[in-house]
């Protein structure tokens, strides 16, 4: 089956509840944005890739859908910032993804310039 096969199956079935139930492993450039509190703000394309990058494996057990997981290595050079295991019975069951910490950093800063608009001496 190829890429684009399993994608569209994937799309069709996932989540719809049906048997004989079905195992999809979709990797690709997304990562999550998380705010300095933990809180997820958005889900982000790695920087050079689009929502084409993706692959999707197709299985029919658990366990080969997690064998197959287990394989795929989080990488923002090979563009894998997410892996997941869906199902057809409920949709996302397994998740691994990048996060990128944004956080917001205060410092302090004055400028001065009393002496030399001759406020003071």
């Amino acid at each position: 089956m190829t890429n684009q096969e399993a994608k569209k199956l994937a799309r069709e079935l996932v989540g719809d509840g049906q048997d004989p139930n079905m195992f999809f492993v979709t990797s690709g450039p997304y990562y999550y944005e998380v705010d300095e509190f933990g809180d997820i703000e958005s889900s982000s394309l790695l920087d050079g890739y689009n929502h084409n990058d993706t692959e999707t494996k197709v299985f029919n057990t658990l366990e080969e859908a997690e064998e197959y997981y287990d394989t795929v290595d989080l990488d923002i050079y090979e563009g894998i910032g997410q892996v997941m295991i869906e199902d057809r019975k409920t949709g996302v069951i397994k998740e691994k993804a990048l996060q990128k910490i944004v956080k917001i950093e205060y410092s302090f800063t004055e400028s001065d310039d009393t002496k030399r608009f001759g406020y003071k001496k």
